[in-house]
């Protein structure tokens, strides 16, 4: 199983890029999640062959505002290259502790088009799975 990004929490962009050792220009695409209220700016470590998303609420009804209030900044997700979702969602039925949190689909032209999304909770670890749809 691949690694496919890694979701990083912020509160502020600039700060966080700071943080990184990044600049503005190393953003590739900057999208808004209405499913979750949220900005997102992708960024690719091709030295690592990594994207990072960096994930910034839009207010505080996102699904990530408290997480970034407490934190400011910090890592929210490791996201996993999947094949088949529904595969993937049906493994995780038969595991103790996991818990499945959503699903659902969007366009992101730095991970080559339309994607679907499962997030599963596995105790106290946050594992999103990414299925490409234009493939």
């Amino acid at each position: 199983m691949k690694i496919h990004h890694l979701g990083i929490v912020i509160s502020d962009l600039p700060e966080a890029l700071e943080a990184l050792g990044l600049d503005f220009e190393d953003v590739t695409e900057t999208i808004y999640d209405e499913v979750q209220d949220n900005k997102i700016h992708f960024i690719y470590i091709k030295s690592n062959d990594l994207w990072i998303e960096l994930v910034e609420p839009q207010n505080t009804n996102a699904t990530t505002a408290k997480f970034a209030k407490k934190y400011g900044i910090g890592l929210h997700h490791i996201a996993m290259q999947s094949m088949d979702l529904r595969e993937t969602e049906e493994s995780f039925h038969q595991r103790p502790y996991s818990f499945i949190l959503g699903r659902y689909k969007i366009k992101v032209n730095s991970f080559g088009g339309s994607i679907r999304t499962l997030f599963i909770a596995v105790k106290g670890l946050l594992i999103e799975f990414v299925e490409r749809v234009d493939k």
